[in-house]
């Protein structure tokens, strides 16, 4: 699974993770973002609505070296350079307290600093519809158990079933079921789709949303030819 970002409610985005107004917003993708930072001041980085937890790095020896700094309080991370960073690329995996891992590659440069701000690609897609929710009074339990089935995840009380289906094709598409999560009053199905059709095709989180069903996401909106998104669905137990 390319686990790449968190579930989020749509309607608890402005409330919970509105964008800090003075940072630049960059949407994490493939479990990678590229980061234009300040050569000769630092800047600070963060993970939307998370705290990063763990920092890892490994600079050339020969060369200059990465400052980082990790606030265990608040979860931001500050970064800077102790040597001439001309042409150099550095790398950086931050590992967030929802267990997300993001590769954050910095490139120094001229200009001030600043602070950006990372967004998970789930997360980033219910700003643009990826991300769909019945809502139900349960908010809570539904973006929990969402959050368990994106990270392929267990806890007290759930249980993960995976199963090898050869799945079904349609005209554009094959869906194929590769686990069931189980909790009470709620159950959840993995779904991984293959876009086998000669020209992109757009897989919405809103086309899951059928009877029964109260939380539907999926990992990516626009698949090309031979491309998969893995697409999460969450229902209410009968």
């Amino acid at each position: 699974m390319k686990a790449k970002l968190l579930f989020a409610l749509p309607f608890l985005v402005p409330a919970c993770f509105g964008t800090l107004a003075s940072a630049d917003t960059l949407q994490v993708k493939g479990g990678t973002v590229s980061v234009d930072v300040a050569a000769q001041q630092m800047s600070r980085l963060l993970v939307k609505g998370e705290k990063i937890t763990t920092v890892r790095s490994l600079d050339d020896p020969s060369g200059p070296q990465v400052l980082v700094q990790n606030d265990a309080t608040t979860g931001d991370v500050f970064v800077g350079f102790d040597g001439e960073t001309a042409g150099r690329t550095f790398s950086l995996f931050v590992t967030t307290d929802a267990g997300e891992t993001v590769q954050v590659l910095l490139h120094p440069g001229e200009g001030a600093a600043k602070t950006i701000e990372l967004v998970p690609e789930l997360k980033a897609a219910t700003q643009t519809g990826a991300v769909s929710l019945k809502t139900n009074g349960y908010t809570e339990t539904v973006t929990a158990f969402m959050k368990l089935m994106f990270n392929r995840q267990v806890t007290d009380g759930v249980t993960y079933t995976a199963v090898d289906d050869k799945g079904e094709s349609t005209a554009h598409l094959n869906l194929r079921t590769v686990g069931y999560y189980r909790a009470a009053g709620i159950h959840g199905i993995v779904l991984y789709v293959t876009n086998t059709d000669t020209v992109p095709r757009e897989l919405k989180a809103e086309q899951f949303l059928v009877k029964h069903v109260i939380a539907a996401g999926v990992s990516n909106e626009l698949l090309k030819p031979g491309d998969s998104a893995q697409v999460y669905i969450a229902e209410e137990s009968q």
